[in-house]
């Protein structure tokens, strides 16, 4: 008669690791495919003097092509690619940042700011 021998281990489990939202680019390389690129925001040279802090923030940016083969899981894009319609590469997560600034009453204020950061691009 078959049978079955289980024998417990001691191993850590495996994790398991997220797949990534996008590629990280840093200009230098030849990547086509969409990316994100860094940018640093130096409010001084905006001429913006009503923030008071950060001077300076990572903000980054999207850019590259989106072709048929890297599109997203999303059907969306798949749908739009199939209509002729011109797939961008765009943020997909976002984050805020804290600053300090002076409002229009020139009060000191500080505030959290949603979307100023790029986490990840992709296409859409």
């Amino acid at each position: 008669m078959p049978f079955i021998e289980l024998t417990p281990s001691s191993a850590p489990n495996p994790t398991r690791s997220r797949r990534s939202l996008g590629i990280d680019c840093d200009g230098k390389t030849e990547e086509k495919r969409c990316c994100r690129y860094p940018l640093i925001v130096d409010f001084g040279y905006l001429e913006w003097d009503w923030i008071i802090a950060p001077k300076t923030y990572e903000a980054n940016y999207c850019a590259g092509d989106c072709l048929y083969a890297f599109l997203p899981k999303y059907p969306h894009s798949y749908i739009i690619q199939v209509t002729n319609r011109t797939i961008c590469c765009a943020p997909r997560k976002m984050s805020s940042i804290s600053m300090v600034y002076f409002n229009t009453e020139h009060h000191i204020v500080y505030s959290t700011l949603p979307g100023m950061t790029v986490e990840k691009c992709g296409c859409s």
